[in-house]
């Protein structure tokens, strides 16, 4: 089976169960699902639109982990005993989000066992990527970390253009900023010097990748 098909799979098991449990839930963008300290017992799928993943620390400052999208879930840590929540989960555009009871999720995986190893697969996967932050802030300058983050963007959220790969929502600096771990000023720095070398285009909260392999040499350039 390919890795399309598996990822259909599993968002159409679990649509099944969300239907079950509720409606769902529109959230506008911008809106929080949870905040770090709160008390919940669910997991979270997104129907339509996307989240973020982020730590604050205890003076306000913000490093987005994550960002989620369709047929994906999310505050996943409450199957290994979390109760509070460690992460602020925000809506970055306007997102249809079912919430599913911890025990509804369990019944689900003793019916399909095969959902366990996708689990244990997504605890792998946000593991590297926290240890990819961590390398990142300790070893890369921010022009690095720019790029690199760029290029996870167009990855997952890519979208082909006549004009090159878009990221297929809207960003701001200061978002990108707080997923790089650096000042909004320092990091619109390091994007004007990439419009300037041909490498990006943006206008009005889009970034569009010009040039890709140009991008990947700069983030190998520390």
């Amino acid at each position: 089976m390919t890795i399309e098909k598996e990822s259909e799979r599993i968002a159409e098991e679990l649509a099944k169960i969300s239907k079950q449990t509720n409606d769902g839930k529109l959230y506008k963008k911008d809106e929080i699902i949870y905040h770090p300290g709160d008390e919940d017992d669910s997991l979270y799928y997104i129907k339509e639109g996307r989240v973020k993943l982020a730590y604050l620390d205890e003076s306000g400052r913000k490093l987005t982990l994550a960002i989620v999208g369709e047929g994906e879930i999310f505050g996943e840590m409450v199957l290994v005993g979390q109760h509070r929540r460690e992460l602020l989960a925000q809506a970055i555009q306007d997102a249809r989000i079912y919430e599913i009871e911890k025990g509804r999720f369990l019944e689900l995986i003793q019916r399909e066992p095969w959902l366990a190893l996708k689990i244990l697969e997504l605890f792998g996967q946000r593991t590297r990527e926290i240890e990819r932050k961590l390398e990142d802030l300790v070893f890369k300058d921010i022009p690095t970390r720019l790029s690199r983050q760029l290029l996870k963007l167009i990855e997952e959220h890519g979208r082909r253009t006549p004009e090159g790969i878009q990221i297929d929502f809207k960003i701001t600096h200061k978002e990108l900023a707080d997923m790089i771990g650096s000042a909004r000023e320092n990091t619109t720095s390091a994007l004007n010097l990439l419009e300037r070398e041909g490498i990006l285009d943006k206008r009005r909260y889009r970034i569009v990748i010009k040039d890709e392999e140009r991008l990947r040499e700069k983030s190998r350039a520390f």
